[in-house]
């Protein structure tokens, strides 16, 4: 069974072994559990769709995705957020994925800082 690219790129990150240490069962897609939405249970990430398609050619005829997608760190400090979104960065361009957005915020109701990468990366629609 292939698996969307979303489920490939969470797969990705869960199974690195330093992403695991440092956010066990914190790595979420698309909804992040209200409960977890506290600093007591930072850090954390989520992975979010931007783009999919699989139009490389413009024919059609592809057998890979263009996939843009979405990880931003939550966390109560800064130099934390910048130290996990620097690994997510190091895993995804081990697989040739490309950061080609940054940005940093803080929401100040829930008092955490945002680093959100957006990234590029070129998957085969059936997994090898």
């Amino acid at each position: 069974m292939t698996k969307h690219p979303i489920v490939r790129i969470y797969t990705l990150l869960k199974n690195d072994t330093e992403l695991a240490q440092r956010l066990p069962n914190k790595i979420f897609n698309f909804d992040i559990p209200e409960n977890y939405q506290k600093a007591q249970y930072t850090p954390f990430i989520r992975i979010t769709e931007i783009l999919m398609t699989n139009t490389l050619y413009k024919d059609g005829d592809s057998s890979h995705y263009r996939f843009l997608f979405a990880v931003e760190t939550f966390g109560t400090d800064v130099n934390t957020v910048y130290s996990i979104s620097e690994r997510v960065n190091e895993v995804i361009k081990s697989q040739n994925g490309r950061c080609y957005n940054r940005s940093l915020s803080k929401d100040d109701e829930l008092k955490l800082f945002n680093q959100m990468l957006e990234f590029e990366i070129i998957l085969p629609i059936k997994e090898q």
